[in-house]
């Protein structure tokens, strides 16, 4: 037992060549010779040269295609570079304005921590002051006790 052979008709082969592109007339007339078995080596050599010439006109087009997709590729690459380098550009000058208002910070940090170590160091001389006031007032106030008491 055999396996089935398929089926093929002369409307198939012709369906077949027109889709490869060759004209009805000629599809037609070498489908009937193919299916006859009547194809000669001109017809072969008809075909092959046919099918040499669709292939080259796609293999130029895959070409054209290829060569399209590469200076695509390359304008964009080249557009995000730029996009990039503005990018870290912007991100080196913000750094510095960054920086430099640090640096205006702690200036004024240390402006005011000195600041900060005078009123501090007054408080301290103001403090002393008034302690030194109050003990003169208490011996003051103590020695009017004492003078009256011994009175």
């Amino acid at each position: 037992m055999g396996y089935a052979q398929p089926v093929i008709t002369q409307q198939m082969v012709i369906a077949e060549l027109i889709k490869a592109g060759i004209n009805r007339d000629i599809a037609a007339d070498l489908s009937f010779r193919y299916y006859h078995n009547e194809l000669t080596y001109k017809d072969i050599e008809y075909l092959k040269e046919n099918f040499d010439i669709k292939l080259k006109h796609l293999e130029d087009k895959l070409s054209n295609i290829k060569d399209d997709l590469d200076s695509k590729i390359d304008t964009v690459e080249n557009n995000l570079n730029i996009k990039i380098d503005i990018v870290r550009n912007e991100l080196k000058s913000d750094i510095a304005f960054i920086s430099n208002e640090i640096s205006l910070v702690r200036k004024d940090m240390e402006i005011n921590k000195i600041e900060l170590k005078k009123d501090i160091s007054n408080l301290e001389k103001n403090n002393k002051w008034i302690f030194s006031l109050t003990f003169a007032l208490w011996l003051t106030i103590l020695g009017g006790f004492i003078a009256l008491i011994l009175k």
